[in-house]
């Protein structure tokens, strides 16, 4: 056969930059959160079958999906010399075959809804096509092994090396391709660490009680902790759902998975392990902040499924995250919570939950289209939003100056009117955040925005040193 041989190509982690199942799945609970319920239903019978069930059910076009460019280099290299080339995944073929015709692929081999077409089974089905030693392969795994074995010639893209030792010993000339393979600081940063700032919240209630005592704080740390791995749990379940509407916004096309440089599978399993972890973490300090991480997650979840869909509803959800990582730390702590301090928190986090909503919304205007991707909000909505953030903010610092004039105020703090500095500094804060945000200069993430501010530093310096005068 010669440099005719057909050349069969991988599609999962070889061709794409992540699976089509990841994918596929994704695009079903973007579009149809319910059938979250349904996915372990579906993999009762079988991966085969699970593949088909959401292969039916959502389209995941071609020119949505990361490509290799050095496998695409590769295929177009064979189709230039009239080699056919092949598309051989254990994807479902009603997947697979968009893509192989977008590649412009002779033909496709892929599973079924009952074969689940990988490692021997892929093999044996190219070896009925093309016979033992009939095509040269592109794969990238373990599982390609079984397949390598039974090709005439073998090409890897960025194996691992205990892979690529077997891949050798098999075919002494095997071609290994470098993509650009994601990185431990790719991983890293799908888990977004810049947030975990928000979940120093925990240690307010200690502040607010002024408890320095050591069997205090060490619970509170170990619920940061906890915390920190539910957040980062939660950002790769929404990264995951939210993969469509990443991919095609100017800001977010650039995280990890949205850019392909972390695989949805590997995603997964490190966001299902940091859950497990951060639930049994909190549940070790106490039953009470076990129920509030397992809150926290659960709330998360229906925000990336459901709540980010509906209208203001979405921003309640989010200020709700910050107030349960306030009561974990009061939990932790064994601080009770008064009611001023859960009314100023209320007020505030909807008036930031409103500010990441603006930032949104500005981004509309200009672009086609009104309505905002995966959101129920109208570009039109800016100045409603605005009107409702700035009420919150203000609202917030009303309370602030009720508590400052309160009795407790004065058991707690030798100069409580040093409080009063705090009020126009939050309310500059707030407004000023308002004003950039309508001027677009406010990043989709507040807390991003910042932590990158330099006023935003000065305020928080601010606050800290009329705290510190009132003691």
């Amino acid at each position: 056969m010669g440099e005719k041989t057909p050349l069969a190509v991988d599609v999962d982690g070889t061709l794409v930059r992540g699976n089509l199942l990841g994918e596929g799945i994704s695009r079903l609970l973007a579009s149809s959160p319910a059938s979250v319920f349904a996915l372990p239903w579906w993999l009762l019978g079988g991966r085969a079958n699970l593949k088909r069930k959401v292969a039916e059910r959502a389209t995941v076009a071609p020119e949505t999906l990361n490509l290799n460019a050095t496998v695409v280099a590769e295929m177009q290299a064979a189709k230039a010399a009239g080699r056919e080339l092949w598309l051989a995944s254990g994807a479902d073929h009603a997947a697979v075959a968009p893509l192989a015709r977008a590649v412009g692929a002779h033909g496709t081999l892929a599973s079924d809804g009952r074969r689940n077409l990988v490692g021997a089974a892929k093999a044996a089905a190219l070896t009925a096509r093309f016979g033992k030693g009939g095509f040269d392969y592109i794969g990238n795994g373990r599982r390609d092994l079984a397949v390598w074995r039974a090709a005439r010639r073998a090409i890897g893209v960025d194996v691992p090396p205990r892979v690529a030792a077997s891949l050798r010993a098999l075919h002494g000339d095997a071609k290994f391709l470098v993509g650009k393979p994601g990185t431990a600081a790719d991983h890293w940063r799908a888990l977004r660490p810049h947030h975990w700032v928000k979940n120093a919240l925990v240690f307010a209630p200690l502040l607010a009680a002024h408890n320095l005592t050591l069997g205090a704080w060490l619970p509170t740390l170990a619920m940061f902790i906890a915390l920190c791995a539910c957040a980062s749990a939660g950002y790769v379940a929404n990264d995951l759902i939210d993969l469509p509407h990443d991919r095609g916004h100017a800001g977010k096309r650039g995280r990890p998975l949205a850019a392909g440089t972390v695989r949805t599978g590997a995603a997964a399993a490190i966001g299902g392990a940091l859950a497990i972890a951060g639930v049994a973490l909190a549940a070790a300090i106490a039953p009470a902040t076990g129920l509030l991480a397992l809150a926290y997650l659960g709330l998360t979840l229906a925000y990336s499924l459901w709540l980010k869909r509906r209208v203001f509803i979405d921003v309640i959800a989010l200020s709700a995250l910050y107030a349960v990582r306030v009561a974990a730390g009061g939990a932790a702590a064994g601080v009770a919570l008064s009611s001023w301090f859960v009314g100023f928190l209320l007020f505030a986090f909807l008036a930031l939950a409103v500010l990441k909503r603006l930032s949104e919304l500005k981004g509309l205007i200009g672009r086609a289209g009104t309505m905002s991707a995966g959101r129920g909000y109208l570009a039109e909505d800016l100045a409603t939003m605005t009107a409702l953030g700035a009420a919150s903010g203000f609202a917030s610092a009303v309370v602030l100056g009720l508590y400052i004039q309160s009795e407790r105020v004065a058991t707690l703090y030798a100069r409580p009117e040093a409080l009063w500095l705090i009020c126009p500094l939050l309310i500059h804060w707030l407004g000023r955040a308002m004003l950039l945000a309508n001027r677009g200069q406010v990043d989709d993430d507040p807390v991003a925005f910042a932590l990158s501010d330099r006023v935003s530093w000065l305020t928080a310096a601010g606050m800290v040193a009329a705290f510190l005068a009132a003691l």
